[in-house]
């Protein structure tokens, strides 16, 4: 767990070394300076292998990941400033809060007003709309505490999510504008601002709510002002009148709406005889407002200022350990090894590559051996088991809940093969239900070599085909909750090195069962 700007500065490094392959805005001698540096500045005190470990971050590991991050981040700020607005723009629009909490403050204060008259209406529309509204948004949250994930929680977060993604669209606009004079740099901004904005899509939707609240609260503050306001300035007049109800019936409905306010101020509503006597009809009626007004406001107090306030607080906590403890990624582990392990701080890490009714071919072979160390950083060894027959499945699960510890499971499939729920659903499920029982923070990767496939369509309509199957795969492995990643692997070994794509899908592709 890191804090909020720790873990942007490490997405933001992370993505301009994994897009600038070529050194033109991090030079490899920068990157390998930084990372001395930053272990200098822990004081040596990290000791070989107390690094990652089993997928794990340490708390030594995350200081260097940090300091590596702020040192390089100095040096890339210096040469592309605008690297700095777009970092700040991230962190959301703290003005637009203001600007929300402000409109309330208004709207409230001309709700008082709305008439234009000097009466006050006791079963006014304004007043009991603010606190129906405030009434049905509580009992909202309560559903949302009692039924996480219902609809009615989505439909209550629709508005957080939809300015959420409105600053995203535009954030992503602003990194795009670095294409003018690094088109490196805008693809680097361009994967920065999505992987950050997926990480911290929570967090921001809670930041949103909290405004949310503290606008209702500015809109019974000017409520509650305005009456005052109207009190002292003028004379005003309070009664009631109705189509459809008589004194009886308005007298119970006061008693439900101020009899709180009633109890609280010592003020108390009176009997239904006397709200006859100030109902406004044939030009008579109504009374001096002064005991409504108060009535009123400590209404408003309780039904939206205080309880707004309680949850504003409640948001506050939330957003300050989120933003204080944000989980980390399960890819910057396969990143972060490359610099920590060249530091000898990370430990060599275990990958095991099972295949399952699946013999790789020698260039597949020749891919793995290219693409995971480039994805998953060069201090690592490859374990290549023998395949997993059909029909062997429950063997090889009861072999691997006995097996050691590794840092990685790679489990290979073919394209060519259509996903079956009784042996390739098996085998998954297995595999990662293993991992998660023997409580290993160790990661999980679903690898699909579509060669073979791609192959065996050669002879036309291949594009279609492999969408199809691509899809087909795509469903299945999401439906049990692990990552997915379709390469060629032949390809993968023909080239020199291979696409930051393809290192990028295995990287996306990491599951481990602690943040399942």
């Amino acid at each position: 767990m890191v804090r909020q700007d720790e873990l942007r500065s490490i997405l933001l490094v992370k993505a301009i070394e994994e897009t600038d392959r070529a050194g033109t805005i991090i030079p490899p001698a920068d990157r390998s300076a930084s990372t001395r540096e930053a272990r200098r500045a822990d004081g040596e005190a990290t000791a070989p292998g107390d690094g990652v470990q089993q997928g794990a971050f340490s708390e030594a590991a995350q200081r260097i990941s940090v300091e590596r991050s702020r040192i390089l981040l100095r040096k890339i700020v210096a040469r592309h400033p605008f690297v700095d607005t777009v970092l700040n723009l991230t962190g959301g629009p703290a003005w637009a809060g203001w600007v929300l909490v402000a409109l309330g403050l208004f709207f409230g204060f001309a709700l008082s007003a709305l008439d234009g008259t000097r009466r006050i209406n006791i079963l006014a529309f304004p007043m009991i709309g603010v606190v129906l509204w405030n009434l049905a948004v509580y009992i909202t949250i309560f559903f949302h505490w009692t039924r996480a994930g219902s609809t009615t929680v989505q439909r209550r977060r629709r508005m957080p999510e939809a300015l959420t993604n409105l600053w995203t669209r535009f954030v992503a606009r602003q990194a795009a504008k670095s294409g003018a004079f690094s088109v490196p740099l805008a693809e680097a901004l361009r994967r920065f601002v999505t992987e950050w904005f997926e990480i911290a899509r929570p967090l921001l939707v809670a930041r949103a709510v909290r405004v949310f609240h503290l606008a209702a609260v500015a809109v019974g503050i000017g409520l509650i002002a305005g009456l005052y306001v109207r009190g002292i300035a003028f004379d005003y007049e309070a009664g009631w009148e109705s189509t459809f109800f008589e004194a009886p019936r308005v007298r119970v409905l006061l008693s439900v709406i101020y009899g709180p306010a009633s109890v609280i101020t010592g003020i108390s509503i009176p009997d239904a005889s006397y709200l006859e006597t100030i109902r406004w009809k044939d030009g008579v009626g109504g009374e001096r407002a002064a005991r409504w007004m108060h009535l009123l406001a400590a209404t408003v107090a309780l039904y939206v200022v205080l309880p707004r306030l309680m949850l504003s607080l409640a948001g506050t906590i939330c957003i300050l350990r989120r933003s204080r403890r944000m989980p980390l990624p399960a890819p910057l582990t396969a990143y972060l090894r490359i610099p920590l392990g060249a530091l000898g701080v990370a430990h060599r890490g275990l990958v095991t590559i099972i295949p399952y009714a699946y013999e790789p071919s020698a260039a597949a072979r020749a891919g793995l051996r290219t693409l995971l160390p480039l994805a998953l950083g060069e201090n690592v060894t490859l374990d290549a088991r023998s395949p997993v027959r059909y029909g062997d499945e429950e063997e090889f699960l009861q072999a691997l809940s006995k097996s050691g510890k590794p840092d990685i499971v790679v489990l290979l499939f073919n394209l060519a093969t259509t996903p079956e729920e009784e042996n390739h659903g098996t085998m998954i499920a297995g595999v990662r239900d293993c991992l998660t029982a023997k409580r290993l923070i160790a990661q999980l990767i679903v690898l699909v070599d579509e060669a073979p496939y791609a192959e065996r369509m050669a002879d036309g309509g291949a594009d279609s085909r492999l969408t199809e199957r691509r899809h087909a795969w795509q469903e299945f492995v999401a439906a049990r909750g692990v990552g997915l990643c379709i390469v060629n692997l032949s390809v993968a070994a023909s080239e020199e090195a291979p696409s930051p794509g393809q290192a990028d899908c295995v990287r996306n592709a990491l599951w481990q069962p602690h943040s399942a």
